[in-house]
Formats: C-alpha cells, sequence, structure tokens
C-alpha cells in the first residue's frame, strides 16, 4: 500500500503543479483582456472630448467674437448649444474667471466667476484645450463638468470658451460597448477621482469618489490591473487606463470569484481524483500482492528445496506476471512521456495560436479606433461651419473662408473612402486598369501640381530633379500618379516648417528610378519593416498628431507590383527623415 502511495503521490502532485499554472495563465490573459478593453473605453472617452474640443474651435473662430460684437456672438452660441444634445449650455469666460456671456442666461443678467477653476488654471498655463472635474451643475441639473478652449487673439489669451457637459453623453459610451466575459462594472472617473459614468446604479454613486485604493493606484500609474473591493462591496479585479492628454481615468471591473473559479475547480477535481486514484490502487494492490507473495514463496521454497539437493517445485506462472508487470510498466511509461511530449507541443501551439489572435484583434480595435476618428474628424468642421452659415451673419470674406473649409475637409473624407475601396479591390483582385507606353516625367510632375498647394500652406520646399532622357514605361499613368502622389503627401505631411522635400526621376540600368526624400520625423527602425502593411501605422492612436488611415503606402506597394516594379523605404531613425524609391521596368527601345 505505502509503495503504490509512494508511486502515485509524485504524480498527483505534478498534475497539480502543472493545472495551477495553466489556470496562472490564464488568469493573466484574463487581466490583459480587461487591460486592453480599458485602452479601447480610454480611446472611446478621448475621441468623445476631442469631438466637442472641435466643435468649440469652430465656435471660437467666430468673427462676432473676434469684433468683441458679444451680443451677436451670445446668439450663435446659442444656436450652437441647441444642436448639441449633451451640452447643458456654453459659456466665455475672461482668462480670470469672470463669465462675460451664458447661452442659457441673458446678457443683462449679472454673471459670477467659475466655481471651477483648476481646469482653466491649467488651460492659462498651457494654452491647450482641456477637460475639468465633475462639479454641481447650471440649469437645474445634477451634475455637469467643463471643456474649455483657449481663444488666441494677435498672439494673446483673449477668452475661454467653455461648454458645460451632461455625464449622460460619457453613460451612454460605457453603455455602448459590449461587455468582456464576467465584467461587473465600468466606470469613469474625474481628476480627483469623482465617479462620473458608471454602468451599474450610476444613481448610487455618479457625484462620489471612487475607493480609497483605486485613488492611490491611478494617482500612481497610467494604467495597471490589481484587486480592490468596489463601492457595492464586490470583491473585483479592476483594470485601469488614463484618458490621453486629461487627468481622467476609466475602468473595467470583473468580480475576483469569476477569474479565480475557473482555478479552483481545477485543483479540486485533480485533488479529488488523486484520492480516489490511491483508494482504488490501494484495494487493488491488496488483492493483487497475494498470488504474487505467494508465488515468491513458492520460489523461496524452491531455492531452499534445489539447496538441499531436493527437485524444486517452481510456479513459473507467478514469475511469468511480475515480468509482465515490469513490461506493462515500462510500455505505460513510455506512453506518459509520448503523451506529456504531445501535450506539450499542443500547448505550445495553442498559445502561439492565441498570441497571433490577440495581435490581430488589437491590430482591428486599433484601425476601427482610427477608422471611426478619421472619418468623423472631416465631419466635425463641415457640421460646424454649415450651422454657422445658416446663421447668415457671416460675412462674405468668412463666407467664403467656411465654403473653403467645407469643400476641403470633404475632399478629404472622399480621399479616406477611396483608399478604403482601392484596398478592397487590392484583396479581392478586381483592381483593373489599361497599360500603356507612359513617360514618368509628365506623371512625377502631375502629382508634384496636386500636392503643391498643400506643400505651400506649410512652406515645404518641393525640388525636384526629372531626367527628360528616362525612357517609357509600360503602366496606368493615373496609378502611377497615385503612387507619386501618395509618396509626397507622407513627405510633405512628415515635414516641419521650412525644410525641403527632393524628388529625382532618373535612369538605373534597365530600369526607371523615382525617389522621394525628406528631412521629417523619419522611421523608428523598428517599424521600418512594417511600413508596407495593411492597417500599420507607426502611432496607432486616435490621438496622434498626424491623421491618416495606413493605407496609403501599402496601396503604392501594390500598385508598384502591379506593375513590375519595387519600392523600398530607408531611414536612419526617427527626425533624421525618410528616403522611398520606386523602381519600374522601361520599355525596350
Amino acid at each position: 500500500m505505502l509503495l503504490v502511495a509512494g508511486t502515485l503521490l509524485p504524480v498527483v502532485l505534478f498534475a497539480g503543479a502543472v493545472v495551477l499554472r495553466l489556470s496562472n495563465q490564464e488568469q493573466a490573459v484574463s487581466e490583459r483582456l480587461m487591460l486592453r478593453e480599458a485602452h479601447n473605453l480610454a480611446s472611446t472617452v478621448g475621441s468623445e472630448f476631442s469631438s466637442t474640443t472641435r466643435t468649440l474651435q469652430a465656435l471660437a473662430a467666430s468673427e462676432q467674437l473676434y469684433q468683441g460684437d458679444l451680443e451677436s456672438f451670445h446668439n450663435e452660441a446659442k444656436r450652437l448649444t441647441a444642436t448639441q444634445i449633451t451640452w447643458l449650455t456654453t459659456i466665455l469666460l475672461s482668462p480670470d474667471g469672470q463669465e462675460l456671456l451664458n447661452s442659457g442666461h441673458s446678457l443683462s443678467r449679472p454673471l459670477p466667476y467659475t466655481h471651477e477653476s483648476e481646469s482653466l488654471e491649467r488651460l492659462i498655463e498651457t494654452r491647450q484645450p482641456t477637460v475639468g472635474d465633475l462639479g454641481q451643475g447650471q440649469l437645474g441639473q445634477d451634475f455637469a463638468f467643463p471643456v474649455r478652449v483657449p481663444v488666441i487673439q494677435d498672439g494673446n489669451l483673449q477668452y475661454v470658451l467653455t461648454a458645460i457637459i451632461s455625464p449622460e453623453t460619457l453613460a451612454n459610451v460605457v453603455g455602448a460597448r459590449l461587455p468582456v466575459d464576467g465584467e461587473w462594472t465600468r466606470t469613469i472617473v474625474d481628476g480627483q477621482g469623482v465617479v462620473v459614468a458608471r454602468t451599474r446604479n450610476p444613481e448610487r454613486f455618479v457625484g462620489k469618489l471612487g475607493t480609497p485604493s483605486f485613488l492611490q493606484h491611478i494617482g500612481a500609474a497610467n494604467e495597471g490591473v490589481y484587486r480592490d473591493t468596489t463601492l457595492d462591496g464586490i470583491k473585483v479585479y479592476v483594470a485601469f487606463s488614463r484618458v490621453q492628454d486629461t487627468p481622467w481615468t476609466v475602468a473595467v471591473t470583473v468580480p475576483v470569484e469569476v477569474v479565480q473559479s475557473p482555478v479552483r475547480r481545477a485543483m479540486w477535481l485533480v485533488i479529488g481524483s488523486g484520492l480516489a486514484l490511491l483508494l482504488v490502487s490501494g484495494l487493488g494492490a491488496y488483492l493483487l500482492s497475494r498470488p504474487i507473495s505467494r508465488g515468491i514463496t513458492k520460489a523461496a521454497l524452491a531455492a531452499e528445496a534445489l539447496a538441499n539437493g531436493e527437485p524444486p517445485q517452481v510456479s513459473t506462472l507467478s514469475i511469468r506476471e511480475i515480468v509482465l508487470l515490469g513490461q506493462s510498466l515500462e510500455f505505460a511509461a513510455n506512453l506518459l512521456s509520448q503523451q506529456e511530449r504531445e501535450r506539450a507541443e499542443n500547448l505550445m501551439r495553442a498559445e502561439a495560436a492565441r498570441e497571433e489572435a490577440e495581435a490581430a484583434n488589437r491590430i482591428k480595435d486599433e484601425f476601427l479606433a482610427v477608422l471611426s476618428h478619421e472619418l468623423r474628424t472631416p465631419l466635425n468642421p463641415i457640421v460646424g461651419w454649415s450651422s454657422l452659415l445658416r446663421s447668415g451673419r457671416l460675412d462674405a470674406e468668412k463666407t467664403a473662408f467656411a465654403l473653403e473649409a467645407i469643400e476641403r475637409n470633404a475632399k478629404l473624407q472622399t480621399q479616406l473612402i477611396e483608399d478604403l475601396l482601392d484596398v478592397t479591390r487590392i484583396m479581392q483582385g478586381k483592381l483593373n486598369f489599361k497599360k500603356v507606353p507612359v513617360s514618368l516625367a509628365s506623371v512625377v510632375e502631375a502629382a508634384i501640381e496636386t500636392v503643391r498647394l498643400t506643400a505651400e500652406a506649410k512652406s515645404v520646399r518641393i525640388q525636384a530633379d526629372l531626367d527628360p532622357a528616362v525612357g517609357l514605361v509600360l503602366g496606368d499613368p493615373t496609378r502611377l500618379q497615385q503612387v507619386v502622389w501618395n509618396l509626397l503627401s507622407n513627405a510633405v505631411k512628415f515635414s516641419q516648417e521650412g525644410e525641403q522635400v527632393d524628388v529625382n526621376l532618373l535612369k538605373v540600368g534597365s530600369q526607371a528610378q523615382i525617389q522621394v526624400s525628406d528631412t521629417g520625423k523619419g522611421i523608428h527602425p523598428n517599424f521600418i519593416a512594417h511600413i508596407f502593411e495593411y492597417f500599420r501605422q507607426e502611432d496607432g492612436t486616435t490621438t496622434r498628431k498626424f491623421g491618416g488611415l495606413g493605407l496609403g503606402l501599402a496601396i503604392a506597394r501594390n500598385l508598384v507590383e502591379m506593375h513590375g516594379g519595387t519600392i523600398q523605404a530607408e531611414s536612419l531613425g526617427e527626425g533624421q527623415g525618410a528616403t522611398f524609391t520606386v523602381r519600374l521596368p522601361l520599355l525596350e527601345s
């Protein structure tokens, strides 16, 4: 019995250790999923703040405000506030905090100083849009928070334009997202740790501080996962993430029981199975040991008889059973070792597949967030300027500026949609074009003219050196111009004011070479290998400095390859510019 227990106990303990390790890995995966969801929620909240900020900035560009006509601007602010469902009121402040006008009151009514001064001080210091903390609302509302933008005139901070927002807009944001497995609640808190929105029991907790442990963690780090007890008294895992460029934080919580119950079930299964195995093995050992013991006794008597010179009486059956038992144990050990190796290989394949799926999901989530942001970005100025045009109070110069802004943003959105359609056609193999003899010099010149206005607006010089002796290539002139335009647009986008973009066309052997070089942002060495991949951008957040969907270079690579050519990117690193080289086969003369 002791022999059986001593043999099986290490096996049971080993199995328990394996189950515990796998359970811990499963818990780590759950924590990563929670943190990723917290990142996505923070990104969505940041997009909402950015949308409100852009609408305020469009209002801040009003001609009436610049001329100091506060009465006309008051009417304009009232009309805009009426179009924003979650705006309670729009306030114009002087830099010292005095309210100059409030869209919810008449101009003749005396107005107080602002009650929420921290965000005002932060805006005055940075001259950047800012989001304030939750406080007692106006117009009979229980709670509200401000979004502020500076109004700069002649280089000076003249006013602070503020929208007072109801927390209802953020409640809709947290309620609209699909919950992760076992999720308890989602929460948004302001810079002081006060609950602004919560999916569970918001009427009880909005306006109250989070738990001391939660306040300590969000004060020490921008993101993380830890165990806590909620305001409801529920023990949970909390994943939190800071909303970029604001002091606000979002959190996703999952009960500890949901995360740890699979671990406990697996451990009890191993312990119970081990005890049952020991009991069955002990009973079997007792029953089997009796004939084995008799066989060994007979073998001992046979040996004693042989020593005494008597014919031995050996029971060969009992000896054969022991030998077969040894062979069976050896076979079982080999089989168990083979199964363990197969299991380890399966686990490694499963882990690799899971990591690949997580990476694919992360890239998909980032691209969808960027796509949503980029498609909405041109709409905000279109809606804002359309509202101002409908007021009928813009002079001729401002009207022309508004129409130009609407046309420019409409063209931008059209280009985004065209890029998406091109990617779809390429992936489906339905991108058709006619190949004719083409002069690359005319193609490059047409592309330069297309981006010249954009470059001049940024004070970026385009220096072209085109060899007229380069021969013809066989291709679609429109698609080839699209390739050069994509490269030039990127070069201008990532160049600073006063920098230069160089475009060269020359013959290299039997190929024509187009080279576009800039001295702008450059490419990080870790990212240059992914520069031509679909949906990949070095900065994939919706709050990044440079816009775009990250499709232009991928489309350019496919178009070049369809023409039988090659494209490559080179950069010495960030801040040291980049060079893109396209080579296309020349027609034989």
